[in-house]
């Protein structure tokens, strides 16, 4: 196997098309699965490459079972072209893996295993994880489970922090018409909207929420709620939500228990931005916010405690911006996006040596 691998990227949605020019025009952040293949010189299939004419057979058949499968199966079937094969999702890649059982001589096989603890994939990392050479995770906790209950050798799993795109998102001014005093929030997984929405129930403050998300499949909570004067839910693109993060004294992100790191995005994107962050403490997003010194946390469900702490923030905009620029900080040093890509790119061109 040559020094640069040829790799195959298997991406379980639509790759947005005509991206470029938005990110060269700062109206988008580049997309992490354009920035991986453009430091691999990767190719890449996704869900559209399902809907050629000419699409093989058994993915036909195996469409059957989804869409994640038919992409395992179109990778499978281009697997001697490739020394690597890189799903970001394991929805793909256990499917990918229990083809490549078969094979003696396969092509390394490397994964994004963004939840291992589900009882329902447990016996399939159990039985597949010798098809799996590399697996990242985003939480400790989602490694040491690996090892331990799923039987996974330690040297297979690779824990990397989860990114932003730090030129898009970075530290700017409030537009003219920004409030004096509004925080926001966005995303929807895991998100505990209504502890939340209770919370700011006639504060001094205007909460304003990008309740979408690309990826999730949760609820929207926010729809069956009455939300108060001071409370909005909408969606925003790229572009209107920076400028929100940009608008507002600090981000809140309030999550249920969880054992993954749910809220990282927004997090992240906040911190990218310079801005103190207001989160749940959850057993899976342990270490991006790092209590009293880039935001606080506050307990899981905890009306009255979200209450205090954002009027915490409100009374001590110093104490806010002194976080905000800690988090910045961080971004810089471990979590940008750039970051995440030299993490993988040294793993997967590491397998052909």
């Amino acid at each position: 196997m040559s020094s640069k691998p040829k790799v195959l990227m298997l991406v379980p949605s639509v790759a947005k098309q005509g991206v470029a020019e938005a990110v060269q025009a700062d109206r988008h952040p580049t997309m992490d699965y354009y920035a991986l293949q453009s430091r691999l010189s990767a190719d890449i299939l996704d869900y559209s490459a399902l809907e050629a004419e000419a699409t093989p057979t058994l993915v036909r058949l195996a469409r059957k079972a989804g869409r994640d499968a038919a992409l395992a199966m179109l990778g499978y079937l281009k697997r001697g072209a490739y020394d690597v094969i890189f799903s970001n999702s394991e929805s793909v890649s256990i499917p990918l893996a229990f083809l490549l059982k078969r094979h003696k001589v396969r092509p390394k096989h490397v994964l994004i295993g963004h939840r291992l603890t589900p009882s329902k994939k447990r016996m399939f990392f159990r039985a597949l994880h010798p098809q799996m050479d590399a697996i990242f995770v985003y939480s400790e906790l989602q490694k040491q489970y690996g090892v331990r209950e799923l039987g996974i050798p330690p040297e297979k799993l690779h824990f990397i922090p989860f990114h932003a795109d730090t030129h898009f998102y970075r530290p700017m001014s409030p537009s003219a018409t920004a409030p004096a005093r509004m925080i926001s929030g966005a995303g929807l997984e895991w998100r505990d909207y209504p502890t939340l929405i209770e919370a700011v129930r006639g504060l001094d403050v205007e909460l304003r929420l990008g309740a979408s998300s690309p990826w999730s499949k949760h609820q929207n909570e926010t729809e069956k709620i009455a939300l108060p004067p001071n409370v909005t839910a909408q969606r925003y693109e790229y572009f209107d939500l920076r400028q929100l993060y940009a608008d507002s004294q600090f981000i809140v992100v309030p999550l249920y228990q969880n054992d993954f790191q749910a809220g990282i995005t927004t997090i992240l994107e906040g911190m990218a931005m310079g801005k103190a962050i207001l989160s749940t403490r959850t057993d899976g997003s342990a270490g991006a916010v790092r209590e009293g010194e880039n935001g606080l946390l506050v307990p899981p469900g905890d009306v009255e405690a979200w209450r205090n702490a954002i009027t915490y923030l409100l009374n001590n905009p110093e104490i806010a911006s002194r976080m905000g620029r800690a988090g910045r900080k961080d971004l810089e040093d471990s979590m940008s996006l750039d970051h995440w890509v030299e993490n993988l790119a040294r793993v997967v061109e590491s397998l052909a040596k």
